[in-house]
């Protein structure tokens, strides 16, 4: 992903330059048609000129790389301990009958303005240990308790089945923003890159990625203070990647999120949750701490 950035941004330089080039040629050329066009001392060398600028193949000038600054409001502070687990552990019961434990003995506390990344194998329960968080799964053992000023946006791919396939986009974000003028949602739909007449598209004939977009957007503008992001970036493409990244950095409030994209995450957390054989390590630094670490204990 990091290595893609870096290639279109040189492309994108690389045509500006050769644009540049080829219209400094051009105007050259032109100048030289329009001096002599007149005289009949230089007719042959002026039609030979014509002729050449006909064949040439024109470069365009790459398009602008359209971004629209939103500012999204600032959510409301929460107050310091946003989420505080003690000796929490959840169990899944198996068809057969059997149990499977998924992590046990969670003991910790997510403080305020922290952006965590809860990581581990797959299957590790990193989606379960999230949605025993927000209550979407009830704990086994022990407690998790979300502070009482705690205002909780969650992003799954579950989460997208809830939009209503009936309403058309503006409908389903003025349905879920009450208070927001048509001006802010089409503003921030922009943001999220539907512009025009896209706004009406129905949302039961989104892509999995527009209708991410259509949750994200939703989530961000409304006035929460917990982010609990479940693999984000899935259907997400690079645009739409970036914006949804810029909109989490500037995001005044705290963060838990579980993802495969690896610069997503170096660019956003602080802290890391491993959840590893049922139990769960803390690292105290960013995902590049983390990777050290990890590497370092490999060996």
């Amino acid at each position: 992903y990091e290595f893609y950035l870096k290639e279109r941004e040189q492309r994108r330089e690389q045509q500006i330059a050769a644009h540049r080039r080829q219209q400094e040629m051009l105007s050259k050329e032109e100048d030289f048609i329009a001096r002599f066009a007149a005289r009949a001392s230089h007719a042959a060398q002026v039609q030979s000129r014509v002729k050449k600028l006909d064949k040439i193949d024109r470069i365009e000038a790459p398009p602008e790389t359209k971004t629209i600054d939103f500012e999204f409001p600032t959510p409301p502070r929460s107050g310091n301990d946003v989420v505080r687990m003690i000796d929490l552990g959840k169990v899944w019961k198996k068809e057969d009958g059997s149990e499977r434990q998924v992590f046990r003995g969670v003991t910790g506390v997510v403080e305020r303005l922290n952006k965590i990344a809860v990581t581990g194998v797959n299957g590790a329960g990193k989606s379960t240990l999230l949605k025993t968080i927000v209550g979407e799964t009830e704990a086994s053992q022990g407690s998790v308790v979300v502070g009482p000023s705690v205002r909780v946006g969650y992003f799954s791919q579950h989460a997208l089945d809830l939009l209503n396939p009936k309403n058309t986009i503006v409908e389903e974000l003025s349905s879920r923003l009450p208070d927001a003028s048509i001006g802010f949602i089409r503003n921030l739909l922009g943001a999220f890159l539907f512009s025009g007449d896209d706004v009406d598209k129905k949302i039961g004939v989104l892509s999995g990625g527009e209708r991410s977009r259509v949750l994200l957007a939703m989530i961000l503008a409304s006035p929460l203070n917990l982010l609990v992001l479940d693999e984000p970036t899935n259907h997400l493409d690079i645009e739409s990647r970036e914006i949804l990244l810029k909109a989490v950095q500037k995001f005044d409030g705290t963060v838990l999120v579980v993802s495969h994209d690896r610069h997503f995450l170096k660019e956003i957390v602080n802290r890391v949750l491993e959840i590893h054989d049922g139990e769960i390590r803390t690292y105290d630094g960013n995902y590049d701490y983390y990777l050290e670490k990890k590497e370092a204990n490999a060996h």
